[in-house]
């Protein structure tokens, strides 16, 4: 039979690709030794079909096609492969009236309130269950503790160190020392811890160490007892 001779060669292109020595380019060689080219062709399309009565088939388009009034397109050109491209289109009617009165507008002026109404979500509605909370560790007695367990730990000296170097240099704002670090601060300026009176402060402030209580390590926040 002549398919013993196209077999055995077969399988003696196999193991030399195979091999250990045996140099061979993946997408040069064909599927059945093991490469194949890093690009794919997609088949034809079907052939087209038709009626009993002779007209061409209709399919259903399976996606609405909305009619809001807009009619704008947005044309690009896409990458295919290696050496192609594709010129790609977005057409109004194939998004709903919401999307399409969006896009309508430019991207540099739709870009800075999408973001703007993110975080305005990501601030406001996610912590909205928060409202009105007043967790026991951020009152300012435990605030005052915990800049005392600082002080006695020395925590953050180079970075303390740092800051008031920085404000030696002219007018410099740091944020740490100024923004709220924690979202219950709108309502939680005037909250005391009675269990805590030997660090009662009439009104917060830093929560941490600030870079100027370094003449101060000596001096403990605790008030003295009368």
């Amino acid at each position: 039979s002549y398919l013993g001779p196209i077999m055995s060669l077969l399988a003696i292109a196999c193991r030399r690709a195979a091999a250990p020595g045996a140099r061979r380019g993946v997408s040069t060689s064909v599927v059945r030794l093991g490469g194949s080219p890093p690009f794919l062709h997609l088949p034809p399309p079907p052939p087209p079909e038709f009626e009993p009565d002779g007209t061409p088939k209709k399919y259903p388009l399976h996606q609405p096609i909305w009619d809001h009034g807009y009619e704008w397109e947005h044309w690009t050109l896409l990458p295919a492969g290696v050496f192609h491209t594709v010129y790609y289109g977005d057409f109004a009617q194939d998004y709903p009236p919401y999307w399409a009165w969006l896009q309508s507008y430019p991207m540099w002026v739709v870009s800075p309130i999408m973001i703007m109404w993110a975080l305005l979500v990501m601030v406001v509605f996610q912590n909205a269950g928060s409202i009105g909370i007043r967790p026991k560790r951020y009152t300012i007695e435990w605030m005052q503790a915990n800049r005392e367990r600082e002080r006695q730990e020395n925590t953050n000296p180079v970075t303390r160190y740092l800051d008031r170097r920085r404000t030696e240099r002219g007018g410099t704002w740091i944020a740490q020392y100024a923004l709220p670090w924690h979202p219950y601060w709108l309502w939680m300026h005037n909250t005391h811890d009675p269990d805590y009176p030997e660090y009662y402060l009439e009104k917060p402030e830093s929560p941490h160490l600030h870079y100027e209580d370094y003449k101060r390590m000596d001096k403990p926040f605790s008030v003295a007892e009368e």
